[in-house]
């Protein structure tokens, strides 16, 4: 929990998010817009975090996706790459490799081609 509440400042123009800790939630911004896309809130019971309700952005003119179970995969792979540093297959819904490329690299940039716990930066 430390290290997720440790959140990520981008770098460089190729790191595609802004996350970070507040009010005992995960705020996940785009670097470059600056817009929210998820909220992921936690609660703390008895000593142990647990994350209880998720917003996710469903403003078509700030986040296009309306899949949930999409949204809850991208989500949980932010979390384990960006802020945990672990090895995470992105959760690409393309066929082809090279579309599947484009896609990760839109939606994470630089961090695609980093090894696991190699923080952006």
């Amino acid at each position: 929990m430390m290290r997720m509440r440790q959140g990520l400042i981008p770098r460089q123009m190729e790191d595609k998010w802004f996350i970070y800790w507040e009010d005992d939630a995960l705020c996940f911004h785009r670097s470059w817009t600056g817009i929210c896309i998820f909220v992921l809130r936690f609660q703390q019971v008895e000593g142990v975090w647990s994350a209880v309700e998720c917003t996710v952005n469903r403003d078509p003119e700030q986040y296009g996706a309306t899949d949930d179970d999409r949204d809850l995969e991208l989500l949980l792979f932010l979390i384990d790459r960006l802020l945990l540093g672990r090895r995470a297959e992105f959760p690409s819904r393309q066929a082809d490799p090279g579309k599947a490329a484009l896609e990760q690299w839109h939606i994470i940039g630089r961090a695609m081609l980093q090894e696991p716990d190699e923080q952006p930066g």
